[in-house]
């Protein structure tokens, strides 16, 4: 018995000391093949030949340059979705400055192209999800690009044409969060309270939502006052009064149906105090019909 073990444990080390083996990692000259063919143009050669390397095996500095090289082959034979991914990787490895503009720049358009609906995955499906997520991981993964706050407000854009306004609301906070002194902060400040604004009108008893919306367009006339999109802002705003203001004199007609006087009265007062609009004339002009023992206090 005790023969056989020894053998058995013999194997056991040894199959152990072979699944723990950490080779050497690879260095820069693992890449010269590849890199002589880029020297010479051959691109199809040099994405073939570094598609031919295991990027597990190479060291961080060399996985930097084995990501560059890999977007910059797949982007030079066209190969856009497999560059968009090569150089998301090195911008994440935080790659030398002086290579990551162009980088940028190239993730950069593929990634809107995408969410335009070119580069469809076997020529049949698009990948407007995988260009929205590209554009936002580079504004993560280089978030001192100019190329960062145009890459947000083009997510945020993208929600906000199709009517999809809470993650639009989402995508504008963080632009104005990361980038409001951009040139976008105008309008990220503006359709912020927009999509308040478009929300609101399809939930017009959601009380705090309204004014929400309401004094986030007061904002944008206060920090841009002389804003590109200062009437339409003006013209929102007025409507969220008009709408608050509905919602109050409608709890008054609720509390006069059942009668409770004291507490139609109570909300008379608060829709009476939106000057300029319909529900505060109306809201007024029965408040001076209602007898002066009326106790106005909410129950």
């Amino acid at each position: 018995m005790i023969r056989n073990l020894i053998p058995f444990c013999a194997l056991t080390a040894f199959a152990f000391s072979c699944t723990s083996y950490n080779p050497i990692p690879l260095s820069t000259e693992s890449l010269g093949e590849a890199q002589a063919y880029i020297d010479a143009s051959d691109w199809e050669e040099a994405w073939d030949s570094i598609r031919d390397i295991d990027s597990d095996d190479l060291d961080r500095a060399t996985l930097v340059d084995y990501c560059l090289m890999a977007g910059d082959a797949a982007w030079e034979t066209e190969r856009f979705a497999q560059a968009l991914r090569y150089y998301e990787q090195f911008l994440a490895l935080r790659g030398p400055a002086a290579d990551s503009r162009l980088a940028e720049q190239r993730a950069f358009q593929v990634s809107v192209e995408m969410l335009n609906g070119e580069h469809p995955t076997m020529m049949l499906f698009t990948n407007r999800w995988r260009g929205r997520s590209a554009l936002q991981n580079l504004a993560a993964f280089a978030p001192e690009s100019p190329y960062a706050p145009e890459a947000l407000a083009t997510v945020a854009n993208f929600s906000y044409e199709r009517g999809r306004y809470d993650e639009a609301s989402v995508d504008y906070q963080l632009l104005l969060a990361r980038y409001r002194n951009s040139e976008w902060g105008d309008l990220a400040t503006f359709r912020l309270g927009m999509c308040g604004y478009h929300s609101a009108l399809d939930a017009n008893t959601n009380r705090p939502l309204i004014e929400v919306s309401r004094l986030q367009l007061s904002e944008y006339l206060r920090l841009y006052p002389e804003g590109q999109y200062r009437v339409d802002a003006e013209a929102a705003a007025a409507d969220l009064r008009e709408l608050e203001a509905d919602y109050y004199l409608g709890l008054a007609n609720y509390y006069e149906r059942i009668e409770v006087p004291e507490a139609s009265a109570r909300y008379l007062e608060l829709a009476g105090g939106f000057e300029g609009t319909a529900a505060a004339a109306e809201a007024n002009s029965r408040l001076q019909a209602t007898p002066a023992s009326a106790d106005s206090s909410q129950p």
